[in-house]
């Protein structure tokens, strides 16, 4: 089979290998696609703690191909995390913060690639006419959700988001409707702005077009930016909450993030990693029918192009993914 297979960091290149088989309690699973996340980029790069050599991805949707547990056909999606369980953190229940947590595509051949084999738990059914391109988002929707239950919002809640890439836009078509309050999108790029106007009509803006007396009960950092970090600071309310979604560089500081602020106008920052829990509620969410994604979906191709895409650093207008089909 054909599959994109990093040997070391900085060393690229799709390849035909052997064909996986699935061990006792896994799936063998045709992939029909897998999204391109910024772990790819950071495993290319040698910047996580990834085990090489190995095929990457892990926002993956496919089909089963053989299994004790999945009749042959069904279209499945993935939770790539896998906690150890016996770890302090695992048996407090915070099974996303386990010091032995392992993924797909990370530390095992992932979904670049026309087949991959997957543990039965990890593995998620779809109805059957769920379109690729939606059931591509259900990892990272699943993540999305856990920063939603962090947030605690109140249905009466105005809402800001920073960052208008495909994470932030799928914050706000969920808080859309399910909150009543006002949900605006802030973004630095204009083309961006023009296009989410246009595709989408939701509430967008650019920050320094806030007047600075509007602030929010919610913000949700989605930009992986000191400067959208800076800004969620800057517009959210005495006694608000910012959710830190978006992955910072690690060791980047901010100079503009005041202690004492944080201190006197009782100020909640809670951070939000991946997806505990959540996976079977993204599924829900796809299988409903009532959200659609795939215009989120910008930049396609196959197993060459996505390389290109992970090795030159190469940024999808919103979200690029690997399609098989």
């Amino acid at each position: 089979m054909e599959a994109i297979y990093i040997e070391k960091p900085h060393q690229i290149e799709v390849i035909n290998k052997e064909e996986p088989s699935a061990k006792e309690n896994e799936s063998l699973i045709r992939v029909l696609g897998c999204g391109v996340c910024g772990t790819d980029l950071k495993i290319f790069k040698g910047e996580t703690l990834a085990t090489y050599p190995l095929i990457p991805g892990h926002e993956i949707v496919g089909e089963i191909v053989k299994s004790k547990t999945f009749e042959k056909g069904t279209k499945v999606t993935i939770d790539p995390n896998r906690p150890c369980g016996v770890c302090q953190y695992c048996r407090e229940g915070k099974i996303h913060l386990c010091e032995n947590l392992s993924a797909v595509g990370v530390n095992r051949d992932g979904g670049f690639a026309e087949l991959v084999s997957v543990p039965n738990e990890q593995i998620f059914a779809l109805y059957d006419n769920i379109q690729v391109k939606d059931a591509i988002f259900a990892e990272p929707l699943s993540c999305i959700i856990h920063g939603i239950d962090l947030s605690n919002f109140s249905y009466t809640d105005d809402i800001a988001i920073i960052g208008g890439g495909a994470i932030g836009l799928i914050f706000a078509m969920l808080l859309n409707r399910f909150s009543v309050g006002k949900t605006v999108i802030f973004e630095v790029s204009q083309e961006k702005m023009e296009f989410i106007k246009n595709e989408f009509r939701l509430e967008i803006d650019h920050p320094d077009n806030n007047p600075k007396s509007r602030k929010f009960d919610t913000v949700f950092e989605c930009s992986g930016t000191i400067s959208g970090f800076e800004t969620a600071y800057t517009l959210v309310k005495k006694g608000g909450k910012i959710i830190d979604f978006g992955v910072t560089p690690k060791g980047s500081k901010s100079k503009e993030v005041e202690p004492f602020k944080i201190y006197s106008e009782e100020i909640s920052i809670t951070g939000s990693y991946v997806n505990p829990f959540t996976m079977q509620r993204a599924v829900k969410i796809l299988n409903s029918n009532e959200f659609f994604f795939q215009k989120l979906l910008t930049d396609v191709g196959d197993l060459s192009e996505i390389t290109k895409y992970i090795s030159s650093d190469k940024k999808p207008f919103l979200k690029a993914s690997y399609i098989n089909q």
